[in-house]
């Protein structure tokens, strides 16, 4: 009986740390839209983005972005992050904002390679923002994308 009494509690416990504040004044951040879901080597894929901030005054963004493969061996996530410009705003100001992944321009935009030759593979995209005070948005799932060789 005690164990359950424990496990309950800790539970219980994680559920509450894994809540939200809701009096932090993170941003409403949504996915507009992305110009397709399948892609050749040279295309660009773009994602459109709104950022709506509860709170006003300094405002300084940074655009977290993580890509899951699906089959790739050697490439199953990566995560980066971009600095958007800064800016004085006020509260519920609405922002647009656009992500562009150019597919085959190199490095580890080349997708998932077998003795250089690119194979078709498939991923999502995940985006949140944090800004300089430390809130974090919600995270946001691209559908998902289908990278030709």
């Amino acid at each position: 009986m005690k164990a359950k009494v424990l496990i309950v509690l800790i539970l219980g416990a994680f559920a509450a740390a894994c809540t939200k504040n809701s009096s932090a004044p993170l941003a409403k951040f949504t996915l507009k839209k992305v110009n397709d879901t399948i892609f050749s080597s040279g295309q660009t894929i773009n994602f459109e983005f709104t950022i709506t901030h509860k709170n006003g005054g300094y405002i300084s963004d940074s655009l977290f972005v993580a890509r899951k493969f699906f089959t790739c061996p050697y490439i199953k996530q990566d995560t980066f992050f971009i600095s958007l410009p800064a800016y004085n705003g006020v509260g519920n100001e609405k922002s647009e904002i656009t992500y562009s992944y150019q597919y085959g321009s190199g490095g580890l935009n080349n997708g998932c390679t077998n003795n250089n030759r690119i194979l078709t593979d498939s991923l999502h995209f995940y985006f949140w923002i944090k800004d300089n005070q430390g809130n974090v948005s919600d995270t946001i799932k691209s559908p998902k994308i289908i990278l030709k060789s």
